[in-house]
């Protein structure tokens, strides 16, 4: 499973206290990757997972009670299928 959660935060963190939530949402299991967005939210989480759903994930980061609003979003595995299909029918014409 792969997917990103889009986060808004409560209240207005400072600068370190934004360093300290990076820290926290990157040590929670099957998020990947944190980055601080600017626009109407806070953060973008990647998030990737062989074991847990995003649902799993994303109330593991709600749990951490800093959230306002998350968003998720799943990566659709059918084009996934499609691109290892693709790159399977190249392999076989260079075969």
């Amino acid at each position: 499973m792969q997917g990103y959660l889009i986060l808004k935060l409560k209240g207005s963190p400072s600068e370190r206290e934004l360093w300290e939530l990076v820290k926290l949402y990157e040590g929670i299991e099957g998020v990947d990757f944190c980055s601080q967005v600017i626009g109407p939210y806070d953060f973008v989480l990647t998030v990737r997972s062989k074991e847990e759903s995003l649902d799993a994930i994303t109330g593991k980061v709600e749990r951490t009670g800093t959230c306002e609003e998350i968003l998720s979003l799943k990566v659709n595995d059918s084009f996934m299928k499609h691109r290892e299909l693709k790159d399977l029918k190249i392999l076989e014409e260079l075969a």
